[in-house]
């Protein structure tokens, strides 16, 4: 079994880091967060870690990376993610304002939701726009 680089942490980490795992009120993802970095810095396999702190591999050393870049105060936060749905350009947003207010679907007296977003080429974000506009 390989030995994972071990982490040095000061003193002051340390101790920062044992008083999170024993403090009662901190949040669990962070005691095990903490405890991946103690772990780490006593020498242990990142194997080893995850089979003591219930985690996966991949868990064990993304949380020593982000300690090793960010310090403490990086296991203490989530880090952003980008958003699940990409905005709308202003161009594709004026298209669908446009397409409502001046032109009739084909076969119909006024656009469905659904008709809109088939036509200007989007898929649900036509109701995102009306709630925005309207």
């Amino acid at each position: 079994m390989r030995t994972i680089e071990r982490i040095s942490i000061s003193t002051a980490d340390r101790e920062r880091l044992e008083r999170l795992v024993r403090d009662r009120n901190t949040p669990q993802k962070v005691v095990w967060r903490a405890r991946i970095v103690l772990l780490a810095s006593d020498g242990l396999t990142a194997e080893a870690i995850a089979s003591v702190v219930g985690k996966s591999l991949l868990t064990v050393r993304r949380w020593r990376r982000r300690y090793v870049v960010k310090g403490v105060d990086g296991l203490l936060r989530d880090a952003t993610r980008p958003l699940r749905v990409k905005p709308l350009a202003p161009e594709k947003i004026k298209q669908v304002v446009h397409m409502t207010l001046h032109e009739k679907p084909p076969n119909a007296t006024r656009w469905s939701t659904r008709s809109m977003a088939a036509a200007a080429g989007i898929s649900s974000s036509v109701q995102r726009i009306c709630g925005r506009t309207g």
